[in-house]
C-alpha cells in the first residue's frame, strides 16, 4: 500500500472503533488530556499534535495506563529499556510537506491570476508504544497540581479574556448561542439561563472555536467549507471542530467531567458522517487543536497541512 492507502486503512480503523465507542456513550475527547496535560513524547518533550493528541489520551485513558506519555521502539532502546515481549503499540500519524521540483510544479490560479507551486502532504505513520509497556527504564512523572471550584471557573474567564485580537464580540441576551461570521459576533443566553456556570463555559467554548475560523484569524471558512446549512458535509465538520475544540478548552481548564454528557448526546447524531467520511474525525482533530491552540497562544509547532492532506486523501 503506498501512503495514503495506509492512511486510509489507519482513519477507517480508528474511526469504527470510535463509532462503537459513541454508539455506548464514550468518546475519545470526553476527556482529551489527563491531569498530566497533553500526551507527549517522553524522549523529546513534545507533546503531540492534531488528532494524535486525542486519540493517544483516549488509548491512554482505555487501557488505564498511567501517563499519557510514549515512546518509539527505537527511543525505548536508546534508553537502554525494551518494549514489554506481547505488547501492542498505537499507529499515529505524521505528515511531511514535499515541494514540487521545479521543472515539475503543478500549481494553482489565485483570483488575482498569479501561480503559486503546489505542496505535497505525504502522511507517514509511525508506531508508539506508552511507558507502562516499557521496561528498563526508570521514568519520572511530574506533580500534578489541584485546583479549587473558583480556581476553575477562574481559569475558564481567563481563557475567554485572553483571546487572541482581534477577538469576537460576545453579546448576551435570548435564549440561542451561535457564532455569526459575517458581523464577527458570538451571541449567547445570559448566564442565568444555564444551569451551572460550567456549563455557560462549555458552550461559550464552542462558539469562540468557531470563531477562530473567521478569515481574521485561523481562516477555516473558505468557500467551499463554510458551516452553510445543518446537515451538509461542511457543517457537520465545522461541529465536530468546535465540538472536539470545546472540549479541550474545558479539559485545560478543568471543567470537563461536568458538562461531558452534554457533549456527548450532541455527537450522536454525527455517527452517520463518520461511517460516510473515514478521515473526518482527523480532519477535525487536527483543526480543533489548531484552534484551541490559536485561543490559548499555545507555542507547540502547529501540525501544518494536516487536515489539507487529510481531505486530499477521501
Amino acid at each position: 500500500m503506498n501512503a495514503y492507502q495506509k492512511f486510509n486503512h489507519l482513519a477507517e480503523q480508528v474511526t469504527n472503533e470510535i463509532i462503537a465507542e459513541l454508539q455506548q456513550g464514550k468518546a475519545i475527547w470526553q476527556k482529551p488530556w489527563s491531569s498530566y496535560g497533553l500526551p507527549k513524547n517522553y524522549a523529546s518533550g513534545r507533546p503531540y499534535e492534531g488528532f494524535n493528541a486525542f486519540y493517544l489520551n483516549y488509548v491512554t485513558e482505555k487501557n488505564n495506563y498511567t501517563a499519557p506519555y510514549f515512546l518509539t521502539f527505537k527511543q525505548a532502546q536508546e534508553m537502554d529499556g525494551r518494549v514489554r515481549k506481547g505488547q501492542k503499540g498505537t499507529p499515529i500519524v505524521y505528515w511531511k510537506i514535499f515541494e514540487a521540483k521545479e521543472q515539475d510544479q503543478r500549481v494553482n490560479q489565485t483570483d488575482e491570476g498569479k501561480d503559486h507551486p503546489c505542496s505535497r502532504f505525504v502522511p507517514f505513520l509511525w508506531t508508539v508504544f506508552n511507558i507502562d509497556q516499557v521496561e528498563g527504564v526508570d521514568f519520572h512523572l511530574p506533580n500534578v497540581p489541584e485546583r479549587s471550584g473558583q480556581q476553575l471557573l477562574e481559569a475558564c474567564q481567563h481563557v475567554v479574556d485572553s483571546f487572541p485580537q482581534p477577538s469576537p464580540k460576545v453579546l448576551h441576551g435570548g435564549t440561542q448561542a451561535y457564532y455569526a461570521p459575517v458581523r464577527d459576533i458570538v451571541q449567547m443566553p445570559d448566564r442565568r439561563r444555564f444551569i451551572t456556570p460550567e456549563a455557560y463555559y462549555a458552550t461559550l467554548f464552542h462558539e469562540l472555536i468557531h470563531a477562530t475560523g473567521h478569515p481574521a484569524r485561523l481562516n477555516r471558512f473558505t468557500p467551499d467549507e463554510a458551516p452553510a446549512r445543518f446537515g451538509d458535509e461542511a457543517y457537520s465538520k465545522e461541529e465536530l471542530v468546535a465540538e472536539m475544540g470545546a472540549s479541550f478548552l474545558c479539559a485545560f481548564t478543568g471543567i470537563e467531567e461536568a458538562v461531558f454528557q452534554n457533549s456527548v448526546a450532541y455527537l450522536q447524531g454525527w455517527v452517520s458522517r463518520l461511517r460516510e467520511d473515514k478521515t473526518m474525525l482527523i480532519y477535525a482533530g487536527t483543526r480543533a487543536l489548531k484552534a484551541a491552540s490559536y485561543i490559548l497562544d499555545l507555542k507547540a509547532e502547529s501540525d501544518k497541512g494536516a487536515s489539507l492532506a487529510a481531505k486530499q486523501a477521501a
